[in-house]
């Protein structure tokens, strides 16, 4: 899966640390990083991962391709962690004040690409200016050389970063629900091994249930996990469950919108997601609704 040590990978660390998984029936041996979607989902499609958790724009893209991909649960469906920030000293505050200036996202077909869309034109903005900034890093190297007037940041780095960086744009307040992950499977895996992926589900099911109850003990797993420091990981983990950040049951609305960003970033007109997703899997109390 892409970034592990992020928040994208908290219901899997929980998952293994709580036994979750075990006790549905299947062991997360080790989640391997990759250095983005396509990457996992090249290893899921050839049979070098059973499943993977990959970037929904990923996905499609490979299943209208050919690939013998399918998504067997959703994921992160919440842009909570996509925000859009400024230097310290700079005039911007607020999204109005954003039209016609010059907004970072990090590459071609990112969700930031497709939240650089879709904010402005939920706020009714005009004359945004998007530039690509190739990654978080050289995005904020870019405000400090007033090359772009807000960028991405993770809320991670924002924390981090305090006194240095301002938050002007939050996503989520824009766009509320947003497929940016689902859990795939290569499409023959999941159909002649379909025990083990309703466990997966069961695992992953049981532990976002488990974070939304627990926040400040998620965060102390995710903090064991990497050098987060522990009142960012509580006050980050917080802030996502209160968005509903993480689910395994599909969204019709959320995958409306990854669909919807897709045609902005990609030029995808339309995604048959009852073709490319299933809800065999999921458990039967949490399957969602596919568009």
């Amino acid at each position: 899966m892409t970034h592990p040590d992020d928040l994208y990978g908290l219901p899997w660390k929980v998952g293994q640390a709580q036994g979750f998984f075990e006790e549905a029936g299947v062991v997360i041996d080790k989640i391997v990083p990759a250095e983005g979607g396509g990457t996992t989902l090249q290893n899921v499609v050839a049979g070098r991962l059973p499943f993977g958790e990959v970037a929904t724009g990923a996905v499609v893209k490979g299943f209208q391709e050919g690939a013998p991909v399918q998504a067997i649960g959703g994921g992160v469906q919440s842009v909570s962690d996509v925000l859009w920030v400024a230097l310290e000293n700079s005039p911007l505050t607020a999204v109005d004040q954003t039209a016609g200036k010059r907004w970072g996202f990090t590459n071609p077909g990112s969700v930031t690409e497709a939240m650089s869309f879709l904010v402005p034109e939920a706020a009714g903005l005009q004359g945004v200016e998007r530039k690509s900034t190739g990654g978080t890093g050289a995005g904020v190297a870019l405000l400090e050389a007033d090359e772009v007037d807000v960028a991405y940041a993770s809320p991670r780095l924002v924390a981090e970063q305090k006194g240095a960086l301002k938050v002007v744009v939050d996503s989520s307040e824009f766009v509320p629900v947003y497929q940016q992950t689902v859990i795939v499977s290569g499409r023959d895996y999941a159909r002649q091994n379909p025990e083990q992926a309703k466990a997966l589900l069961e695992g992953y099911s049981k532990s976002v249930e488990w974070i939304t109850a627990n926040p400040a003990e998620a965060a102390t797993v995710w903090v064991e996990s990497t050098n987060i420091d522990p009142q960012v990981a509580a006050e980050l983990v917080t802030n996502a469950v209160n968005a509903g950040h993480w689910s395994v049951s599909f969204s019709a609305d959320a995958l409306n919108a990854a669909a919807q960003g897709l045609a902005l970033t990609d030029g995808i007109e339309s995604v048959d997601w009852k073709s490319l997703a299933t809800t065999d899997y999921l458990p039967e109390n949490n399957k969602g609704e596919l568009p």
